[in-house]
């Protein structure tokens, strides 16, 4: 079932970027080099702290739940609160590398 989710996960991206590639395009075309490096990294640290939160955190603080439905019920808490706040930080951070091209 996993299997199932990320390949329509992939699709998913896939068909995105293919629907969006001239808007995408002129808008990393007006980017300097070092601002494209700036926002790859900035989005692979992301990445990484979301991953750490959700994964080491996440399960640290649900492992003191003993009741199954209310442990995976405070696991999607945990996941859309961590999404929240790094991806309104990532916009953050993109909006100053790129001086709101992005």
């Amino acid at each position: 079932m996993a299997n199932v989710f990320s390949v329509l996960s992939v699709v998913l991206l896939v068909c995105t970027l293919v629907k969006n590639r001239k808007e995408l395009k002129e808008k990393y075309l007006k980017l300097h080099y070092a601002q494209i490096i700036g926002v790859i990294i900035s989005f692979l640290i992301t990445l990484a702290i979301a991953t750490i939160l959700i994964y080491y955190v996440g399960n640290w603080l649900v492992s003191f739940i003993s009741f199954t439905f209310l442990r995976y019920a405070a696991f999607f808490v945990i996941i859309a609160v961590v999404l929240f706040f790094c991806s309104s930080a990532l916009n953050r951070v993109l909006t100053k590398i790129t001086k709101g091209i992005l």
